[in-house]
């Protein structure tokens, strides 16, 4: 009877989720627009909020680098250790939002004024440079000598210069009524987008302090859902999105901003015009991956082009000088700030960005690479644990050139192809493995077991740079020793 009455029981509770996930989709598709208004009212209401959580998760590294330079020097002084804690905490969360504000500070005084006066300039320059482009069309040997493609391209000249006229007259002079009329209206907004972010840095501050007391509530609230092995996975798994999210984030930020520093200083060497303005365009665009340089280039290439359109030696100069600028950094100055934070191929990068960046615009091109990260790191646990289960090994490099798998023999059967032989001719082998699966194969083991095989390279790279060196460090030491002990003796 409990075995009938279980058996009752777990085909009501399927069949009630089953109804509940059906209905959630029915409404989720025919009442998408009221869902995403509601989103967006909850967005804006909480925009305080996710202003101080994005400044707190940006401002951390820095608050947690501070926090042990103060908590050493605070111990060498013999202060107690809840009081050193407290201090230390005090002293790194201030001190970062200091450092914080006068950057945004720095950046927005110094950016600007510049880029206000290049946009000034670029537009009190406009009929210049129509003059210039007319007159270069028409001083071209190929119109010359096709009077029709002239006409032709002097008509649809004249048309785009009537339609920008119209634009000016009529359009722009509708707009600014406007924006005169609704005046009020976007006083109060700009005071509520400065409300927001003076609310949101004082958010910043309580989770800055606060951070350990909420993380501690997090692990809690996981063990009291989760059983602890369960537990421990999700708190692994969490640290390792942790870990590519913010690695990848700060440091495409530090990389981004040292691009558009040595922009400006090569832009500056060699006298280019719109050199802040193309700099910042550099810096932006170069927080996305792989397409950010290309994104940036052409614009800024318009730029300088429309500085002077006769010249093309700039923007030559230019083109050559980006290119080299990106190689430096995606061969040198990338991988020594980013190093393997994210851990996935280059075709998997593309794909990310494309799907981000199709589906969520800028911030999905830019948050794409992590997210893919995040679920390629989940997929490839899964996999791992899959073939563990089934007592196969889970290493990729066991199915380079694989042709079958004898599970009773415990053999793997490859078979080289004929272009990556040495003898020009597909050669077989075979391998033999351990072909047994173990008894308690979980996913919960295998994350863990993850997590102790693959620690992070540059880690692993510093540890091993600082014990070679200590290693010379005490070589040199004991060979110091020896010789002043062999004078010693000698005398």
């Amino acid at each position: 009877m409990k075995e009938k009455y279980s058996n009752h029981l777990r085909w009501a509770v399927t069949t009630v989720c089953t109804v509940s996930i059906c209905l959630i989709i029915f409404f989720l598709m025919f009442r998408s627009n009221e869902l995403m208004a509601f989103f967006k009212k909850l967005s804006n209401t909480l925009m305080p909020v996710i202003i101080g959580s994005v400044i707190a998760y940006l401002i951390n590294p820095l608050v947690n680098f501070l926090d042990r330079i103060f908590t050493k020097l605070l111990l060498r002084f013999k202060v107690k250790i809840q009081k050193t804690q407290a201090i230390a905490l005090w002293l790194s969360v201030f001190l970062s939002m200091a450092v914080f504000l006068f950057l945004v500070y720095f950046l927005i005084s110094l950016i600007l004024p510049e880029l206000y006066a290049n946009v000034i300039n670029f537009v009190s320059n406009f009929d210049d440079y129509v003059t210039i482009i007319t007159k270069w069309f028409s001083e071209l040997e190929i119109l010359q000598d096709n009077p029709s493609l002239y006409a032709n391209l002097s008509a649809t000249l004249d048309k785009m210069l009537d339609s920008v006229e119209n634009w000016l007259s009529t359009s722009l002079l509708t707009s600014l009524s406007g924006i005169v009329s609704g005046l009020t209206f976007r006083i109060i907004g700009f005071f509520n987008v400065v409300l927001d972010v003076v609310v949101g840095l004082i958010v910043t501050i309580y989770i800055l302090f606060s951070k350990r007391k909420y993380t501690a509530k997090a692990k809690r609230f996981a063990y009291v859902l989760f059983k602890p092995q369960t537990a421990n996975t999700v708190l692994t798994i969490a640290s390792r999105c942790n870990r590519i999210f913010g690695g990848f984030i700060s440091g495409k930020l530090l990389d981004s901003l040292i691009i558009g520093m040595m922009c400006f200083i090569g832009l500056s060497i060699f006298k280019m015009p719109y050199a802040l303005l193309v700099s910042v365009i550099v810096g932006i665009t170069n927080i996305i991956p792989f397409f950010g340089p290309f994104i940036g280039a052409i614009p800024s290439a318009v730029l300088i082009l429309l500085a002077d359109p006769t010249n093309l030696k700039p923007v030559i100069i230019f083109a050559i000088f980006i290119i080299c600028l990106q190689q430096f950094d995606g061969n040198i100055l990338g991988p020594k700030i980013l190093g393997d934070s994210t851990g996935i191929s280059a075709l998997m990068v593309v794909a990310s960005i494309s799907v981000g960046g199709g589906f969520f615009g800028f911030m999905g091109m830019l948050l794409g690479v992590p997210v893919f990260a995040v679920i390629s790191y989940l997929f490839q646990c899964f996999i791992h644990y899959r073939l563990r289960k089934k007592g196969l090994p889970p290493e990729h490099v066991n199915y380079i050139d694989l042709t079958s798998i004898d599970t009773s023999a415990g053999e793997l059967h490859y078979c080289t192809p004929a272009a990556s032989s040495l003898s020009g001719k597909p050669e077989e082998y075979v391998k033999t493995y351990i072909a047994e699966a173990p008894e308690n194969a979980s996913f919960s083991q295998t994350v863990q077991e993850q997590k102790a095989e693959n620690p992070t390279k540059a880690g692993n790279q510093g540890k091993k740079t600082v014990q070679n060196k200590k290693k010379k460090k005490k070589e040199k030491k004991q060979n110091e020793n020896s010789t002043n002990s062999d004078s010693k003796q000698d005398s």
